[in-house]
């Protein structure tokens, strides 16, 4: 029988749950960044795990190495960690950063809730990403997800979208519907990251903490991840410069999305050029990375 490992057991009270997951949920890294942000700025403790074994496929999630002079040095497995913050300016909290499981989504679930209602959580919301037709010149978009009809005054209140979808989901979803069967009140905060660029997006994954942070009040310096998104958007402008097509593509969403205020859908037509419509800047912004440590 599964259990969650306990390296100790915290008094709280009532906090708050935010969950996000690595993989096919975390486009552009918003949900690790998010959550990785909120452990580290928080100092949150560790405090209990979900163990692998039974979730995962080694095959498609495989274990890391260090090697050095042909040395083994370290090798390590993926995680699932619960984190805990308690503070006396905000709400308690319960962070939790794992990997989206291949298999048994229910059992998984479970562990999940049940440690929820052992430490009585007020409200759960979980951080995603995805890809979408949205132009980086414009704020970052973040749609929301409930399971609670009285949910909805709070999201729209937050100047959150409300999402619009019908396809294969995430356990995001999963964990949602779950969680309204124990009538857990849940929120799936989502952000939007331009379709074109496809890398690490620190300014979207900003954007969703800052939703996160007006639903719960509580209090997190973003300074550091608005700083990197300053210089994200510059390196990517640059990049824009240098490309005319690109600029056309943009000026073209930029259109729509100032008009409808919604995102432009992928025509047949446009599906077999798809990649001609990636920008792949990873590389390119490591290649500016390293020539400014140089200068230094």
């Amino acid at each position: 029988m599964e259990e969650i490992i306990y390296l100790e057991k915290p008094n709280l009270v009532k906090p708050y749950l935010v969950i996000g997951f690595e993989g096919w949920p975390n486009a552009a890294e918003v949900s690790s960044i998010a959550l990785r942000h909120l452990i580290d700025n928080l100092e949150a403790k560790k405090f209990a795990s979900i163990p692998t074994e039974s979730f995962y496929q080694s095959s498609s999630l495989r274990p890391m190495a260090v090697i050095k002079e042909g040395r083994l040095i370290e090798l390590k497995s993926p995680g699932n960690y619960f984190y805990y913050v308690k503070s006396a300016l905000f709400n308690d909290l319960v962070l939790f950063y794992g990997v989206e499981p291949h298999l048994r989504w229910n059992v998984f679930t479970d562990l999940v809730l049940d440690l929820a209602e052992r430490l009585n959580v007020r409200q759960i919301f979980t951080i995603g990403g995805t890809y979408d037709y949205i132009p980086h010149t414009y704020p970052p978009m973040v749609s929301a997800l409930l399971n609670h009809e009285e949910l909805r005054e709070r999201v729209i209140h937050a100047g959150l979208e409300l999402t619009e979808y019908s396809g294969p989901i995430s356990i995001h979803t999963y964990l949602l519907e779950a969680s309204k069967k124990r009538s857990l009140k849940a929120i799936s905060l989502w952000g939007h990251a331009p379709q074109y660029l496809q890398t690490k997006n620190v300014k979207v994954a900003c954007s969703v903490l800052k939703k996160l942070i007006h639903l719960t009040g509580i209090e997190v310096d973003l300074s550091e991840l608005e700083n990197a998104g300053n210089y994200f958007d510059q390196q990517v402008n640059h990049l824009v410069e240098e490309d005319p097509k690109l600029q056309e593509i943009i000026t073209k969403l930029e259109e729509v999305y100032r008009h409808s205020e919604k995102l432009p859908q992928e025509s047949g037509k446009e599906k077999g050029a798809k990649e001609d419509k990636v920008v792949y800047i990873q590389a390119f912004l490591k290649k500016l990375e390293d020539e400014e440590k140089k200068e230094g």
